[in-house]
């Protein structure tokens, strides 16, 4: 079966509707028949889809398909665009029928947060239009946010996001880790796993990510986890608790302790030093 890049697809919008501070949802389960996105301004709320539990917040669209049973319950009041869509593609053939469920479900994160903000901002701007004007301007900025997320987690992201040193060429096997890395960062993530799925062993794992990239796979883990905890911090109310559950940790606990290691202070501290 074909593995396809997020780039040989794009989200077709059929119809979206915006919702501001949700205290909940109507339903805590739903079924739909067609792909539904759940793009995050503000609050939070927690999921479960196809063996996948998790939180998504700011940064964050939730991508569910047709057919699976969607268990959702709204964290902090929630402001977010309800998207109904379809994919369309660059190939010369569609997808078979299984080749469509290796499509992206659950979360997909983006880390350029000022992009998807000011994107969100002209779709708020194009509600107030008519139907067929409105969803041709937000597909247009739909199809940047797509965009942004595909070159994020392609290879230019990691190779920025590791330092790599200059002229210096890394192990394909490496590459695919470090993308893994990005995919499940903000979940509950073992790196057995991402050893296992490249029969390697854990310690072997860790010698050759760090002598490509001079840092092993749980400090990379970790610093993608306090990038996305520091944006939440500054611009969002969530509390520590619910910014740990977000980003993948099991409790504000062990992320302040994390969080305090690595930044050299509080999330508290930082958070009073950065807020607007």
């Amino acid at each position: 079966m074909k593995a396809y890049a997020s780039s040989d697809f794009f989200p077709r919008l059929h119809s979206s509707y915006y919702w501001k501070r949700k205290e909940k949802f109507k339903f805590y389960e739903d079924t739909y028949t067609e792909w539904i996105v759940i793009a995050v301004e503000d609050g939070s709320f927690y999921y479960e889809l196809d063996g996948k539990s998790g939180t998504a917040t700011l940064g964050d669209l939730f991508i569910c398909p047709p057919h699976l049973t969607f268990r959702r319950v709204v964290v902090t009041p929630l402001t977010f665009f309800f998207l109904r869509l379809s994919w369309e593609w660059i190939l010369p053939s569609e997808p078979t029928a299984d080749e469509l469920r290796e499509l992206p479900n659950g979360i997909i994160s983006i880390r350029d947060t000022a992009r998807l903000t000011a994107d969100y901002a002209v779709m708020k701007q194009a509600e107030a239009l008519d139907h067929d004007r409105k969803i041709r301007i937000q597909n247009h900025y739909l199809r940047d946010i797509w965009l942004k997320y595909s070159c994020e987690s392609g290879e230019e992201s990691w190779m920025a996001d590791l330092e790599q040193t200059a002229g210096r060429n890394a192990d394909p096997l490496m590459e695919k880790a470090a993308l893994l890395i990005q995919k499940y960062a903000f979940q509950k993530l073992d790196l057995k796993q991402i050893a296992s799925e490249l029969n390697l062993s854990p310690v072997r794992l860790t010698q050759k990510f760090k002598g490509d990239f001079g840092v092993t796979p749980i400090h990379y883990l970790t610093s993608l986890r306090l990038k996305k905890a520091t944006t939440l911090l500054t611009e969002t109310n969530l509390t520590l608790e619910q910014i740990a559950e977000s980003i993948g940790y099991q409790n504000g606990f062990y992320l302040n302790r994390v969080f305090k290691n690595q930044m050299k202070m509080t999330p508290a501290k930082f958070r009073e030093m950065n807020r607007v």
